[in-house]
């Protein structure tokens, strides 16, 4: 987090770009027939990052004919403390956890009464992460209050059920991680808590040790201010709630990039874990009665320096945002961006990717073998080559 950057929970707003106004202030006028609409959640383990980033500006691919709007929500502490003082405040059915999952939900209900104003269809929403945002994406679809607020989803390096979303935290473990907090700053209560100045609390969090027995080496905070299942807006482990056919109406595009989450197995060798983990997500969405998703591979060495393709290098793709970039582009990946594009807003629309000029994107099989490679060539591709 960017220490010139002013600490205050005062940031649930949306930025929203569409092509379907005319004018501006009181004299802006709709044009046209309703609009698809993309609501992106970025990512940021949870932590860090916001909504306003250059790589996922809306302003190209809102010029593809759909409504994005990007959406900010509370992160570490701020988004994901809980404690038992909230839960005994709490009345039967309110929630005291997963503020930021909170945050979300209430940014798509939102949406959902409001974006006809912006020319947007309000039947045709389309939420859309990376990486911690796809994790949420992931949330939004399996959270049994929001069913029917959206109908199509793209997950983008949110390691399906594998890595860090196999098993939620419990909320007794977040409860616990919460307690060890308040104990560190000297609070004794639900009072003293929220008398806490949000730069103390963030400090106090932020050096907070991760619990113990739990591996700490990549960022204490990372275990610390997780989502956890919390028994109302989460109310049971998310593969559980997708095999029992919470997520069976919602059309899917998932995918991952070819360089990002490689761990050791233990034994010398290092595997693919958020693909690994997406194939687990394909296989699971089918056995709960939802269609077979749309299954993509991101492999695009970029120029430059960090050679690869590493977490989040698809973001200038999808957005069109290449123009942004420092690295030096050229021709084809201008062109690979332009069709990622055309992929992503045909799929907003009509929850079939594919169209006139585009390689058909089939649908993947049962257990995730059937691919579109997009790179160079983009192609549909059998067996995970190189997985």
């Amino acid at each position: 987090m960017d220490p010139a950057i002013p600490l205050d929970e005062d940031c649930l707003y949306l930025n929203i770009w569409t092509p379907a106004l005319r004018g501006s202030g009181a004299d802006a006028r709709l044009t046209g027939e309703p609009l698809p609409v993309m609501v992106w959640i970025h990512g940021g383990a949870y932590q860090c990052g916001c909504a306003m980033e250059k790589e996922f500006d809306g302003t190209a691919l809102a010029r593809q004919g759909v409504v994005v709007v990007s959406v900010a929500y509370r992160l570490n502490v701020f988004g994901f403390f809980s404690h038992r003082w909230l839960q005994e405040e709490a009345e039967e059915g309110a929630p005291y956890a997963n503020f930021g999952w909170l945050d979300q939900q209430a940014a798509l209900r939102w949406v959902r009464r409001n974006i006809t104003v912006f020319g947007g269809d309000p039947t045709r929403i389309c939420v859309f992460g990376q990486s911690a945002g796809a994790a949420s994406v992931l949330a939004q679809c399996c959270a049994p209050g929001n069913a029917g607020l959206f109908s199509r989803a793209i997950m983008q390096s949110g390691a399906g059920l594998g890595y860090f979303n196999a098993t939620l935290c419990s909320l007794e473990s977040a409860q616990s991680t919460g307690a060890r907090l308040m104990r560190r700053l000297g609070v004794e209560n639900l009072d003293e808590a929220r008398a806490v100045d949000a730069q103390t609390l963030f400090e106090g969090a932020s050096r907070l040790e991760a619990p113990e027995g739990v591996d700490d080496a990549a960022w204490p905070m990372m275990v610390n201010w997780v989502p956890c299942v919390d028994g109302v807006f989460m109310p049971r482990q998310e593969r559980d709630l997708i095999l029992d056919g919470q997520t069976k109406n919602i059309d899917l595009v998932v995918g991952d990039t070819q360089d990002e989450f490689m761990v050791s197995d233990g034994q010398g060798h290092q595997v693919r874990a958020g693909r690994e983990g997406n194939r687990r997500l394909i296989t699971a969405w089918q056995h709960g009665g939802g269609r077979a998703p749309y299954y993509y591979h991101f492999d695009v060495p970029m120029p430059g320096d960090d050679a690869g393709s590493f977490h989040s290098s698809d973001l200038w793709f999808v957005f069109g945002t290449l123009g942004s970039c420092w690295r030096p582009m050229r021709g084809c990946h201008i062109e690979l961006s332009q069709c990622m594009s055309r992929y992503w807003t045909r799929f907003a629309a009509m929850g079939d990717p594919s169209g006139p000029g585009l390689v058909h994107w089939d649908r993947t099989d049962m257990h995730g073998d059937r691919f579109l490679h997009l790179g160079f060539p983009v192609e549909m591709r059998s067996g995970h080559r190189g997985a």
